[in-house]
């Protein structure tokens, strides 16, 4: 439940070795587009600040240095400590030992960014902030989540990480502190990741126009959310993981037809899915099937995005999709008469409902104060 969801949210936008890991302008405000996204009610809905961890690159480092460089002491934030700080609090307890919760973990990671060539599955870090010549640290998002998964810390693990993609042959990944156990019901845990591009290949922030003004941000950031906001959904508002990749990679080209930067790479759940709220304007509509109808009939429910076919089976309806291979439970309320209810999430759009004995279907347009009979 998203009241018991977690989320590590990291931007760094500068380096203590400026010449090494140039100036960059987009992780800051990818930072607080994604927070945002995190609290919405209507997205996430991680409603207590406390459980979204931000680290960011202080405003007293965004300016030019001063003459002569900055001065010993100068704290650059955040690093490979600031990340295992705060992934150590929100997976072990005051003794050590390990919270497991029923629950999601989001981990976001934006700036200068790598993976080791010897690699062998997708995987990615960034460079600590406090980088300097040959000292190398780095926020190993994707040990870090692999981590989770491993001890069955979290019920579902979301990695997502806007960095290039660099093949370092001298730099190992920084390690969590934790004990290397797995659960045994760590297969059980869902994970999703996504990189801003395949290995050796680079992310790329540019200035765009957004909802909220015209701005530098980066690109995989920039799709996801815009993917949340457009692309089709179940019918209770939810966007599957299987289809937002589909959707960002049906996409990618028309939405940076100039140099074209490469195609992010996601790794989805090898069985099952992750669902996310939709981003769109979502309307709920209740239905009703009349008294004594039989569990035999087919409902078919159509739109623009939408060919589900529900099913009656005890208290619930089990819609699935024709277009998207998705599967959504709706419980069923019995009413007094007999009748049973049930309501679903859908765009502002003409749909139709037929039960195979109603010919084409009835249209109607969600938002409506009376039921749909089924």
């Amino acid at each position: 439940m998203p009241d018991q969801d977690y989320a590590i949210v990291v931007g760094i936008s500068r380096y203590k070795d400026r010449e090494k890991y140039p100036p960059l302008d987009g992780p800051l405000n990818d930072v607080e587009r994604v927070v945002t996204w995190l609290r919405d009610l209507e997205g996430v809905g991680i409603t207590d600040p406390n459980r979204i961890i931000r680290l960011r690159t202080p405003d007293e480092l965004l300016g030019e240095p001063p003459t002569g460089g900055w001065p010993d002491g100068t704290g650059w934030h955040p690093t490979r400590n600031h990340f295992s700080d705060a992934f150590d609090r929100i997976t072990l307890d005051g003794n050590g030992e390990f919270i497991r919760r029923d629950a999601r973990l989001y981990l976001y990671l934006s700036g200068h960014g790598f993976s080791q060539s010897t690699d062998q599955v997708p995987s990615a870090a960034l460079y600590g902030a406090d980088n300097y010549g040959k000292k190398v640290s780095n926020l190993a998002g994707t040990l870090y989540a692999q981590a989770a998964k491993n001890a069955k810390l979290f019920k579902e693990v979301v990695l997502i990480m806007d960095c290039c993609r660099d093949a370092e042959t001298n730099v190992a990944y920084s390690p969590p502190d934790l004990n290397k156990v797995e659960n045994d019901g760590s297969e059980n845990v869902q994970m999703m990741a996504i990189y801003a591009a395949p290995k050796r290949g680079k992310a790329q922030e540019r200035e765009l126009v957004e909802p909220d003004g015209t701005k530098v941000v980066g690109l995989l950031t920039t799709g996801w959310l815009r993917a949340l906001r457009e692309a089709p959904c179940d019918v209770i508002g939810r966007v599957p993981g299987q289809l937002l990749k589909q959707y960002i990679s049906n996409n990618w080209q028309k939405w940076y037809p100039n140099q074209t930067p490469p195609m992010p790479r996601f790794i989805v759940p090898e069985t099952g899915d992750i669902y996310f709220a939709s981003g769109k304007a979502l309307l709920d509509q209740p239905f009703v099937i009349g008294a004594g109808a039989s569990e035999d009939i087919q409902y078919r429910l159509t739109s623009t995005t939408l060919n589900a076919v529900g099913m009656v089976s005890g208290q619930i309806i089990l819609w699935q999709d024709q277009y998207s291979s998705w599967e959504s439970v709706v419980p069923l309320a019995t009413m007094e008469d007999g009748s049973k209810t049930f309501t679903l999430r859908l765009c502002a759009e003409e749909h139709r409902l037929s039960n195979g004995m109603n010919g084409q279907g009835t249209p109607f347009t969600p938002g409506g104060a009376d039921a749909v009979n089924c």
